[in-house]
């Protein structure tokens, strides 16, 4: 996560409420990644049953979902992540609005003391919906629009009238007084719309704009060949940096995730600017990729993954060892080869200048290159080829 309008205006509104809890945030790298690690942020997709069919879902959702855990297994997880502290659940899915179980472990999360946010494609907020996370306590309200042209959005995520859902759902969950935020996957197809989105974000009084990265897991890897060039990322980059910096001051967080290589293609950005070091510094804090050490997720039938978008590693199971014994405890083998794998990669990001603050995307490189430890072969540095 690459938060432009914190590194760039010292504006970051939206994530700094959402860490505002915590206590670790002034502690010095090796530190506050050891008390990361210790409390990762828990994406947790309570069902792989969505109401659309998009055609970049990481999880492959359905129709039907199944093989969740029961509201007991829930309900136990939710008490042991409010135990551990750990700074954020993201309930998620699939849709996590179509969980059997997701009101009563909203609810249970806000009695016990569990900061929760929830990932959605939107649809389903209607007013009395958005009352309900209000009243639940969720933090925020992260809702995805991939195109300023509602034909393309319906087109890419498979059922017409979704735009117009998912915008009204964003309307209904920012008059309940929640955090929200408009997020968009880029592809060749949209990346043009990214100011329209901007804009939009601006008009509607939507406090965050989310750029998310193709990453090529579940049928994201059956649209590999449509994610962007470097030259229409690192344009779109320059984009957000620039709306960064003009935009300060107004109520707008802009940040990306899924891509840390955009951190390092800042630090070229800046290359003679006077905060270039101490941007540096922030980008190195919050580390790169965090697959492992920062981040966990939890899959609707309990198997714990170093990141979402790393459906082969499966490190354990909730059902079968606790969370704790599974991530603190007893790491298997492969999630502490994970959390070193930074010492061990291989090519251009092996030996990038910018290492400390990036490290690719993992799962692109296993993805394009069949091995974990390879280049990202994504990175739009300058000095790499397009």
């Amino acid at each position: 996560m690459i938060i432009f309008s914190k590194a760039l205006a010292d504006q970051a509104t939206v994530w700094e409420a959402l860490r505002a809890s915590q206590h670790c945030q002034n502690l010095p790298p090796d530190l506050l990644r050891f008390s990361a690690q210790k409390r990762p942020v828990v994406m947790w997709n309570l069902t792989e049953q969505c109401n659309l069919s998009c055609q970049h879902c990481y999880m492959d959702a359905q129709k039907k979902g199944r093989e969740e855990l029961t509201l007991e297994e829930g309900i136990s997880l939710v008490d042991e992540l409010a135990e551990l502290k750990v700074p954020i659940v993201i309930f998620t899915g699939g849709e996590p609005l179509l969980s059997r179980n997701f009101y009563a472990l909203a609810f249970h999360a806000r009695e016990v003391g569990l900061r929760a946010v929830i990932s959605t494609n939107g649809t389903l907020i209607t007013p009395q919906v958005a009352r309900l996370l209000a009243e639940a306590k969720i933090g925020y309200v992260g809702v995805s629009l991939d195109s300023a042209d509602p034909e393309r959005h319906d087109a890419f995520r498979g059922v017409p009238g979704a735009h117009a859902r998912a915008l009204q759902g964003l309307r209904n969950a920012r008059d309940a007084g929640l955090k929200t935020g408009l997020r968009i996957t880029l592809t060749k197809d949209n990346w043009q719309d990214v100011p329209a989105l901007l804009s939009l974000a601006l008009e509607e009084s939507i406090p965050r704009f989310c750029l998310y990265h193709l990453v090529p897991t579940g049928r994201g890897a059956g649209i590999a060949d449509r994610d962007v060039t470097a030259e229409q990322r690192r344009s779109v980059i320059r984009l957000l940096a620039e709306a960064a910096e003009e935009l300060k001051g107004q109520n707008i967080e802009i940040l990306t995730t899924d891509s840390p290589m955009d951190g390092a293609f800042l630090m070229e950005i800046l290359k003679d600017d006077p905060r270039r070091e101490e941007v540096r510094k922030l980008l190195t804090n919050a580390g790169g990729c965090s697959t492992g050490v920062k981040v966990a997720n939890i899959n609707h039938r309990g198997d714990v993954h170093p990141c979402h978008f790393m459906p082969q590693v499966v490190v354990g199971n909730v059902r079968e060892r606790s969370f704790r014994d599974i991530w603190i405890d007893n790491p298997s083998p492969e999630l502490l080869a994970i959390r070193e794998i930074r010492s061990s990669l291989t090519g251009a990001c092996g030996s990038c200048e910018y290492l400390d603050l990036c490290g690719g995307c993992r799962q692109k490189a296993f993805y394009y290159r069949g091995d974990l430890k390879a280049e990202d072969p994504t990175c739009i540095l300058q000095t790499q080829a397009p």
